[in-house]
């Protein structure tokens, strides 16, 4: 049997476990589709929800619109529990895949980090900090052996620009061999951050490491050149130059993601010539969940291009509410015929307290009754008033008459 949370969300089976929850694969009941919940204790979610209650509006998202960022749609919550929900992605991570291929060749590790760039340009320019790449949290498409495609996602301890700054908590965010050397000395969060954690990531993909292995950031720029110096890829060199620039200690000294985004060239084709690893063999991502469903899936971009899209809660509500509040409609002509009032120009009658206010214009284009005289028509009622007096009179005066009559008879 399994478990509904919230009314909506209808938990399956689990996928993965992390440090900070587990990761389900769900049913979305509000839209009848299969998706991927996220199930964390309310006191870890705490830092995520304000990330998703920005992005969220109703079914539509900001930054869930960009192709390569994953953040959640929504959300539910119940008792200690909270749940992210977001589109299934059948791929698995980039962490996953380095444990399954190993290394990746140069042209194929430039294209997953121009993706990773151009999400990164993105929550930049909408002054998001993500502050925790790393290849766990890069999901990868299921495209077989064709390009692939690389979304952006755990946005647990993202920071917006407004929020408090590291250094007052105190406290460094992050994962070791991921984590910029400003942020280890104490400074304050800022982009350049993420763009040594994306280089960070794409050495890891051309050099993949033990688990639980890292470097120290002064490490990475060494064994980046170790690494793509005897490359005979095309891409090693202009890949190295740039990787290099964005390991700079000096964070004002690094590109911006969307400056080192643009050094990238698009991806050559066909795909096969450079979807491959480290050795030359095919790169290919297959469905990790393989699952076949009677139910549709929430698209990766997102819930709102189903067919037979439901209304989300605010906009229900809002709805209802609208209705609730509307005056009663006005009373046909045939029910409630027009009350004849003097003319005016524009004027508002006051009624008594619990009817409704009615509002009269004059109308000059409409014929004004004939002018009739005053004292005529009570003349008139006056007079239609004696005669049956006077008729009731001789009736009475008739009938005395003939009572007399039969009495002397």
């Amino acid at each position: 049997m399994s478990d509904v949370i919230a009314g909506r969300i209808e938990l399956l089976h689990p996928l993965a476990r992390g440090a900070s929850g587990s990761l389900w694969r769900a049913i979305d009941l509000r839209y009848g589709a299969v998706c991927a919940a996220k199930v964390m204790r309310q006191r870890d979610g705490a830092d995520v929800l304000r990330f998703v209650r920005e992005q969220t509006v109703g079914s539509a998202q900001g930054l869930g619109r960009h192709p390569h960022l994953l953040p959640p749609y929504t959300w539910v919550a119940e008792d200690d529990t909270i749940v992210l929900v977001m589109p299934l992605v059948h791929g698995g991570t980039l962490a996953g895949a380095l444990m399954e291929h190993g290394a990746l060749a140069p042209s194929l590790v430039a294209q997953l980090l121009r993706q990773l760039l151009d999400a990164l340009a993105a929550m930049h320019q909408s002054h998001w900090v993500h502050r925790d790449l790393k290849p766990a949290n890069l999901l990868l498409d299921a495209t077989g052996d064709g390009v692939p495609h690389l979304l952006l996602a755990d946005f647990g301890i993202a920071l917006h620009e407004s929020d408090v700054r590291l250094t007052e908590s105190g406290f460094a965010h992050g994962t070791p061999g991921f984590m910029a050397p400003e942020i280890l000395a104490g400074a304050g969060t800022s982009a350049a951050q993420d763009v040594w954690a994306a280089a960070a990531c794409a050495l890891a993909a051309l050099s993949p490491l033990r688990p639980r292995e890292h470097l120290e950031p002064a490490e990475l720029p060494a064994r980046l050149h170790e690494v793509l110096s005897n490359s005979s890829d095309p891409a090693a060199r202009p890949l190295e130059e740039l990787l290099q620039q964005m390991l700079l200690a000096d964070p004002t000294t690094r590109p911006t993601a969307a400056q080192a985004r643009d050094h990238i060239p698009p991806p050559p084709s066909p795909p096969v010539s450079w979807v491959r690893t480290a050795d030359g063999r095919p790169f290919v991502l297959r469905d990790r969940i393989e699952a076949p469903d009677a139910l549709p899936e929430v698209p990766l971009d997102g819930p709102e291009t189903l067919a037979g899209l439901a209304p989300g809660l605010h906009e229900r509500l809002t709805a209802r509410s609208r209705s609730a509040t509307s005056p009663p409609p006005a009373p046909s002509a045939a029910a409630a015929p027009p009350v004849q009032q003097p003319a005016a120009a524009v004027g508002t009658m006051s009624p008594p307290s619990g009817t409704t206010t009615e509002r009269f214009v004059h109308d000059p284009t409409r014929a004004s009754p004939a002018p009739q005289s005053g004292p005529a028509p009570r003349r008139g009622r006056a007079t239609a008033t004696g005669a049956a007096l006077l008729l009731i009179a001789v009736l009475s005066f008739a009938g005395a008459t003939a009572l007399l009559w039969s009495a002397l008879s």
